[in-house]
């Protein structure tokens, strides 16, 4: 297997498949060709396909290869390919979930399924500088790195030859090759099982580890019995705002209804850092929730010579900015693991030119990252701190929420019409002149002001796109379950297990923790709807607990991104295989 992890990488790097380009289409196109050419596939080509992402302008697509180890499903659906020429061209089959009666098994037990998922999308490489065009040739990238140019201790990694450098190497093509070379010995191993005969079903499966039997009464020590199914999808747009992922949830859905699966575990092989000592990997359990509050500020212009006279949206904006930027107060502490402040990440006015006049309008954007605080939290706080900052202001100052102002322009004579022409524009700005979620929520806002004729000095706080539902698998459903697959893998490999995983991740549209709602986020999100949105319902159905765990990288997005040889061609992989049958053979 480890020949076949370093060639699949070598290819998906190839690719260049950097976010938001054409070359993320190469990348489908050559994983799905890999699952095509597996015989496996070959005999069910129905059970691997590009799902295109719905209403996405650059027609990318969400790679999967579905694996089951009942023959009956797979028979049924070779059945129906045989019986509709539709059907069995798989060049259709390959990117449409067939949701038919035929295909349904509601009368068997659902297999248990664990879910192999990543992102085939990369980061930029132009930190690379003169060694740009190398940074996508495995081979080649690390003749062109010097000390000069990486740190010491990535310097110390290059001559020590146990890392493969490159960009995507580590994040996260490096995991998701692991991942299908696991998915291809699966489907090997399946396809043997099928064309064995009677007596020799299952020889081919390994007993259940003892190193991983947590709780025997749980999982049947030394049994053959591998009813499993195995998953694996690869989405595009990780690195911007997830389209991917957000747009993967129909599919899941799907396959979930059209094979009956129970999605037990999926396991995202984002890179994972260890300890200093490089012998514990840490991995997590949970993803970070991120929001991004926007503040439009009106003012009074008035030329400077009489600026008592007139409201100055930049100092309200800056009071609000000092007021919250790095605030620990609204850090939140879990287990041991502390919060990242608010953090500002745009604020200036929004003048075009130069002139001696004060600006009519400012506006600004922050991150805001948690683990428990819900929007309606956020949005208080950030309506704590605006009220705070008016209070110096001589002249009135109003204060409204974005759900406030969409009320009253819904409500104006002429709001149709205004709608029409202001949805045309949201699809040209977003789709044909790629300006991004908080630049086109800023716009709506100013257009609904000017639509209202709304004149008077105010402060508008919203959100704008993306937003990470923050989630823990531990408050999903079957939480005694995956406390055994905690165990499992504590046993298979040294590992630290963190609640959540400090940067944003897919994990994010995986579930619901119990008791989640988004009613504050989508009321106070202008763009909430055709131009962004996700399905919350389908969240909450869904509840996949997972784990962010994948091979040891350092350095990712930078120019000494690297992934370590063993742990990507040794050692995870045989983890990911142990793990999967400790999933499969459990209660």
């Amino acid at each position: 297997m480890k020949q076949e992890i370093l060639g699949i990488l070598k290819q998906l790097m190839a690719c260049g498949s950097v976010t938001n380009t054409e070359r993320e289409k190469k990348a489908e196109i050559w994983m799905l060709d890999f699952f095509r050419k597996l015989p496996y596939f070959q005999k069910y080509p129905e059970q691997c396909g590009l799902f295109p992402i719905p209403g996405d302008p650059l027609g990318r697509s969400t790679v999967w290869a579905l694996v089951t180890s009942d023959q009956t499903i797979t028979e049924r659906n070779e059945a129906k390919v045989a019986n509709d020429p539709v059907a069995g061209d798989v060049s259709n089959a390959s990117n449409t979930v067939v949701t038919d009666e035929t295909a349904k098994t509601s009368n068997t037990p659902s297999k248990p399924t664990v879910i192999l998922m990543g992102h085939h999308d990369v980061v930029a490489a132009d930190v690379y500088g003169d060694a740009e065009p190398w940074a996508f040739d495995m081979d080649s990238i690390a003749s062109h790195l010097n000390e000069k140019i990486l740190s010491p201790e990535a310097y110390t990694d290059l001559l020590s030859g146990e890392w493969i450098f490159g960009r995507g190497s580590c994040d996260m093509l490096g995991g998701a090759a692991a991942q299908m070379a696991v998915l291809k010995k699966r489907a090997e191993a399946v396809l043997k099982k099928f064309d064995a005969a009677p007596q020799e079903t299952n020889t081919d499966v390994e007993t259940v580890p003892q190193e991983i039997h947590a709780e025997p009464e749980t999982v049947p020590q030394g049994s053959k019995e591998d009813k499993g199914a195995l998953l694996f999808i690869s989405v595009p747009d990780e690195e911007s705002f997830s389209v991917g992922m957000r747009g993967t949830l129909p599919l899941l859905e799907q396959l979930k209804e059209q094979y009956n699966l129970d999605y037990r575990l999926a396991v995202c092989a984002e890179p994972n850092q260890r300890t200093a000592d490089g012998r514990t990997q840490i991995i997590y359990s949970g993803s970070i929730g991120k929001l991004l509050p926007v503040v439009l500020v009106q003012g009074r212009t008035v030329q400077i010579g009489s600026c008592r006279d007139g409201v100055n949206p930049l100092g309200i904006l800056s009071r609000i900015v000092a007021a919250t930027e790095g605030d620990e107060s609204f850090t939140e502490t879990f287990e041991g693991e502390v919060s990242v402040p608010p953090v500002w990440m745009y604020a200036r006015d929004l003048k075009e030119g130069y002139d001696f006049s004060l600006p009519g309008r400012a506006a600004g954007y922050c991150n805001v990252l948690t683990f428990r605080k819900t929007p309606a939290q956020v949005m208080a706080y950030f309506l704590e701190k605006i009220r705070a900052a008016v209070e110096s202001v001589p002249q009135p100052v109003a204060i409204m929420t974005w759900v406030t102002l969409w009320q009253q322009a819904k409500q104006q004579e002429g709001f149709a019409a205004f709608w029409r022409e202001t949805e045309s524009q949201i699809k040209s700005l977003l789709q044909e002149q790629h300006k991004t979620y908080p630049e086109v929520t800023l716009w709506l806002m100013q257009a609904t002001l000017d639509f209202l004729h709304l004149d008077k000095p105010l402060v508008l706080l919203g959100f704008a796109p993306p937003c990470y539902p923050a989630v823990r698998s531990e408050e999903m459903k079957n939480a005694a379950r995956f406390e055994l697959y905690k165990k499992s893998i504590i046993a298979l490999q040294k590992v630290k297990i963190e609640p959540y995983f400090p940067g944003v991740s897919d994990c994010s549209y995986c579930g619901l923790s119990v008791g989640t709602t988004a009613n504050a986020y989508q009321a106070n999100t202008p763009l909430w709807g055709d131009a962004y949105h996700f399905d919350m319902e389908a969240l909450a159905r869904l509840q996949i607990p997972f784990f962010l765990f994948g091979p040891w990288g350092k350095d990712l997005h930078q120019i000494g991104e690297r992934v370590n040889r063993y742990s990507l061609t040794e050692e995870y992989p045989a983890v990911l295989e142990k793990l999967l049958r400790c999933v499969w053979l459990s209660k």
